[in-house]
């Protein structure tokens, strides 16, 4: 859909590695979430030993990928007079809530709507930035995703810290 939407809605035709892209997606997101299901299943001591590093890892590994992305077009974001920084700003808000009105909309309890309001709202901008860096020339097209990955974090961590200090009423009474 990419090629069709970018010449839809940017007047400009952007062709496509289909067949590139779906590798890089398998080799950014399917292997190592296949990778991690096998040594959790087989290898149980190894995981228990390495799982407190993973988090401070991926963290600083989606820091040096984004802010590489943002230093390298610092420029571009300046001149573009914040219009990508409220157009992600917009995007991830509007996830944010939509996600939790729609699953509340459709019945759901208001943990669950929480949890779809988080997923929906912090997409995978760091896939993003790989993808765009890998397949599309102009390394301004990594720029949208790099800030939106600041973005996401920024809105999905102050939105959990508000929901961690309000308990939902079907959890009251639960330890």
């Amino acid at each position: 859909m990419t090629p069709y939407l970018t010449a839809k809605l940017a007047g400009k035709y952007v062709a496509v590695d289909a067949a590139g892209l779906l590798m890089s997606t398998l080799q950014v997101v399917l292997f190592p979430v296949l990778a991690g299901a096998l040594l959790n299943q087989y290898f149980k001591p190894l995981v228990k030993l390495v799982s407190p590093l993973m988090p401070p890892l991926a963290v600083a590994t989606v820091a040096i990928l984004c802010g590489n992305a943002i230093s390298q077009s610092s420029s571009a974001i300046l001149m573009s007079g914040g219009q990508v920084i409220l157009a992600v700003c917009l995007l991830h808000a509007s996830g944010f809530f939509f996600g939790y009105v729609l699953a509340r909309i459709l019945g759901l309890d208001v943990s669950s709507s929480r949890t779809i309001s988080i997923e929906v709202g912090m997409q995978n901008s760091v896939l993003g930035v790989v993808l765009a860096a890998k397949h599309f020339g102009d390394p301004l097209t990594t720029v949208p995703c790099a800030v939106s990955s600041v973005c996401h974090s920024i809105f999905g961590s102050i939105l959990a810290g508000m929901w961690r200090r309000s308990v939902p009423p079907e959890m009251k009474g639960k330890d």
